[in-house]
């Protein structure tokens, strides 16, 4: 549970609110407790929600499919008005963790477990289905543990399989990776069978660790779901076949939820009997703990959480003001209130409105360099007004730590540069957390800089995974999260309201790759090696490239790699005997050597190209001289040589004592972006959701590109900038300029 934030109120619906249990784009969920004493979990949804017609029925929906269940597996409803300004419901509270948290920290499941756990949901859902109801998201997240058994949750998609009111053919309606083939195909007739089908997989990841569709890309995972077999390794023999079964693409061919539950709880236990390993045991009983449904480690983490709802501290009420509290400043612990701080938690109501910035000559129209600040975009000594920090979420120390400090010097170098304005109506600071490219330390990382109230938005991550992986992390928090490297284009389409990508997605690469093959390489003949081993990023260029040639009636080789394989001589065999005369790899750098070396041996004459995984200097030292002559497309400059970053290259070598490296001046532009938005007409009044909006709003001129995004997505949109060439050229990456978009000539 997390404590409650400024902008939260301390009472809600009558309910003391007590701490937060989760939170999306969508709403929060609170721990609360009712006028009678009772811990629940009270789900409110955001006022702009509730102004839709079509949410606000979801949500009705839902709670009155909880008020027909009658399930002891299914987490009781205590009471709800979905017709409130924002609705809420409150269902009894469990104070296990979820199954996908229990498996992330603690591993797989034991059969004993596994098979209660599925015994149980399979009762949840036929009572579910027994009034005509099919849940369709059953997934890890809403499966939550308690000592006498799991507990079924989030009716929010929940309907009658006849009823296709909000519903129409073609939306996909559940979580990729554990909804049916049915469902993937966004058939409107999905039904109990699919929820067996969801009860499979949160199985099989029970048990194995790992979801039997694997990860990936939404798309990846819709394919797998329709077209693959589960892998079903690690999912104990005894469970395997049964769980199989479920996982039947045909849905006529799994077993009901009654048979499930049946078959499952062939060797009787009532997990019930679990109380007994909470207390002393009488004499003649056994041990405490042998009939135990969870492993000790579960046992004990529900009973903390259970003893520390019953040592909740109190809570203020929140007020309205409408003057900004004291400003917490850098050096002061997150989440710390100053000595300046006003003693009860504050929140700003602001409005946000669009806001229009451009260079207005690049560097000129800022103050001169002066000094090095520190380092650290701290105020001086006498500044005055607020502070401000810009944070940043990078790789560095991992793998991808010469791009993540490139970008931690371009926002120190924009933050120094503002800091040395003696006029300014703010000082900036720069705040930053290393999750050393790992998306399991990505959370954690952007909780740091959640919880920290003066830092205002965020730049960053600088991977795709653990972009992913923290991207829930700050939409909850409202905090503006500004991409510079990622270039997942899922990123864009996960309903967040404060993401914004800041360079085009990995599918509109292709489109400069088509350009430059069929324009200056002249090439008739594309062959395309998809690489299995890259996943997402490898299906987001190889299908946009295949899909955009084949519309042009582009001639086209397509050939998919195994992630195992090694030996490229097969793929270019099938390559050449198709006719291609040139080569693009949809892979990272490691695969792109070996065939490059595979090119090279052959005397392949074509053009050889790739987009930016390939942009890194391992491909020059693993490659060596079978580097030359690939081109590389990537939304990234070299400041170090462009003529339009020339002022910025300059102050950057004085600043640092180095060429500036790639995405350095990428996260110049983004920090001078959020600066000019935060001088705006509501400086001095700003929030993280006001903005966010200003941004997504806004409209700047870079160096490197000019910034506008879809109000909507946050995704940048596309001009003829921002997109460059890099050719291999005797062991090094040159240079090339912009890339075109359109085939000339």
């Amino acid at each position: 549970m997390e404590p409650l934030r400024t902008s939260d109120p301390s009472r809600l619906a009558g309910h003391r609110l007590l701490g937060r249990l989760g939170a999306g784009g969508m709403g929060v969920v609170y721990l609360a407790r009712s006028a009678g004493g009772a811990l629940v979990a009270l789900k409110v949804i955001q006022a702009e929600y509730a102004e839709d017609a079509g949410f606000r029925e979801r949500f009705r929906r839902e709670a009155e499919t909880a008020r027909r269940m009658t399930s002891p597996w299914v987490a009781a409803l205590v009471d709800a008005d979905p017709e409130a300004v924002q609705p809420w419901l409150a269902t009894a509270f469990v104070p296990g963790p979820s199954l996908g948290e229990a498996v992330a920290a603690h591993g797989p499941l034991p059969l004993r477990s596994l098979r209660v756990l599925g015994a149980r949901l399979a009762e949840a859902l036929r009572d579910l289905h027994a009034v005509g109801l099919v849940h369709r998201d059953v997934k890890p997240g809403n499966v939550l543990l308690a000592l006498d058994g799991p507990r079924l949750i989030d009716f929010g998609v929940a309907r009658d399989p006849q009823d296709t009111s909000l519903t129409s053919t073609g939306v996909v309606v559940g979580t990729p990776g554990f909804l049916a083939p049915e469902q993937a195909r966004g058939e409107r007739e999905a039904g109990p069978a699919g929820d067996v089908f969801s009860l499979g997989c949160v199985l099989a990841h029970a048990a194995a660790g790992r979801p039997p569709f694997g990860t990936g890309s939404l798309d990846a995972l819709l394919y797998r779901t329709v077209h693959d077999a589960p892998d079903l390794d690690g999912v104990p023999q005894q469970l395997a076949e049964v769980v199989r079964r479920c996982l039947e693409k045909d849905p006529r061919l799994r077993p009901t939820a009654e048979a499930l539950s049946q078959t499952l709880a062939a060797e009787p236990a009532d997990p019930r009997e679990i109380l007994r390993a909470v207390r002393p045991p009488a004499p003649g009983d056994a041990e405490p703990g042998d009939e135990a449904w969870l492993p000790e480690p579960l046992i004990r983490l529900i009973a903390e959480r259970s003893a520390a709802g019953l040592t909740l501290p109190a809570v203020d009420d929140t007020e309205v003001d409408s003057e900004p509290s004291g400003a917490t400043t850098p050096d002061e612990p997150a989440g710390q209130p100053s000595d300046r701080a006003v003693a009860r938690r504050r929140f700003l109501v602001v409005t946000g409105g669009a806001v229009t910035v451009t260079a207005a000559g690049g560097l000129a129209a800022w103050a001169a360099l002066g000094g090095d600040g520190g380092g650290n975009g701290s105020a001086a000594p006498t500044a005055t007004g607020p502070v401000h920090t810009i944070g940043l979420h990078a790789d560095l120390s991992g793998d991808h730590r010469t791009a993540g400090r490139a970008q931690e010097r371009g926002l120190r170098l924009a933050v120094d540069e503002f800091n040395s304005r003696a006029a300014r109506p703010f000082t900036l600071a720069v705040r930053t957390v290393d999750d050393g490219g790992d998306p399991a330390r990505a959370d954690a990382a952007a909780e740091r800089l959640v919880a920290d109230p003066s830092v205002l938005a965020v730049i960053g991550p600088t991977t795709d995974d653990t972009a992913r992986a923290a991207l829930a992390t700050y939409d909850a928090a409202s905090l503006p999260l500004v991409a510079v490297s990622p270039g997942a284009t899922v990123l864009s389409v996960m309903g967040s309201r404060s993401f914004l990508h800041a360079r085009v997605t990995d599918t509109v690469l292709p489109f400069y790759l088509k350009a430059y093959l069929l324009g200056a390489a002249k090439s008739r003949t594309i062959g395309i090696v998809d690489d299995r081993a890259a996943d997402a990023y490898a299906w987001e260029i190889s299908s946009s490239l295949s899909r955009t040639l084949h519309q042009d009636r582009q001639p086209v080789v397509p050939k998919v790699v195994s992630a195992l394989r090694k030996d490229f001589g097969p793929t270019l065999d099938a390559l050449l005997d198709g006719g291609a005369d040139s080569v693009v790899f949809a892979g990272y750098h490691d695969r792109a050597a070996l065939l490059a070396r595979e090119l090279k041996h052959r005397g392949f004459p074509g053009a050889r190209a790739a987009a930016q995984g390939v942009l890194d200097d391992r491909f020059l030292s693993a490659a060596g001289d079978a580097a030359d002559g690939w081109v590389i497309v990537a939304p990234v400059m070299d400041a170090s040589v462009a003529p339009e970053a020339k002022a910025f290259a300059s102050a950057y070598r004085r600043r640092f004592h180095a060429a500036p490296e790639r995405y350095a001046v990428e996260a110049y532009d983004v920090a001078r972006l959020i600066v000019r938005t935060l001088s705006g007409p509501a400086a001095g009044r700003v929030t993280r959701q006001s903005l966010t909006a200003a941004l997504r709003a806004a409209s700047y001129q870079g160096i490197t590109k000019n910034f506008a995004f879809d109000k909507k997505t946050g995704s940048l949109v596309i001009d003829a900038r921002g997109v460059y060439l890099w050719k291999v050229d005797g062991g090094r990456f040159r240079y090339e300029g912009a890339a075109p978009l359109r085939v000339s000539g």
